[in-house]
């Protein structure tokens, strides 16, 4: 007698490590946006180009999250 296993477990996992990646990118587009500095940029002032590609990485990343916790194996 074979014991059942849970197939979605690798999809949750790779799910909740979106997760935390969509979390920091949101956590660097705030301060991108809210904090003058020269983390990761050239010159000193409010990063708006970098808080952008943040967002967007946060939202893609959030998008994935969703289709991997709802993927049938």
């Amino acid at each position: 007698m074979s014991v059942p296993t849970n197939n979605r477990t690798p999809f949750r996992a790779m799910a909740v490590g979106l997760i935390v990646v969509a979390v920091a990118c949101v956590a660097l587009t705030i301060y991108w946006l809210a904090v003058k500095s020269t983390f990761l940029a050239s010159h000193y002032g409010h990063q708006p180009k970098h808080a952008l590609v943040a967002g967007i990485v946060a939202v893609v990343a959030l998008i994935g999250a969703g289709i991997l916790w709802r993927q049938d194996s």
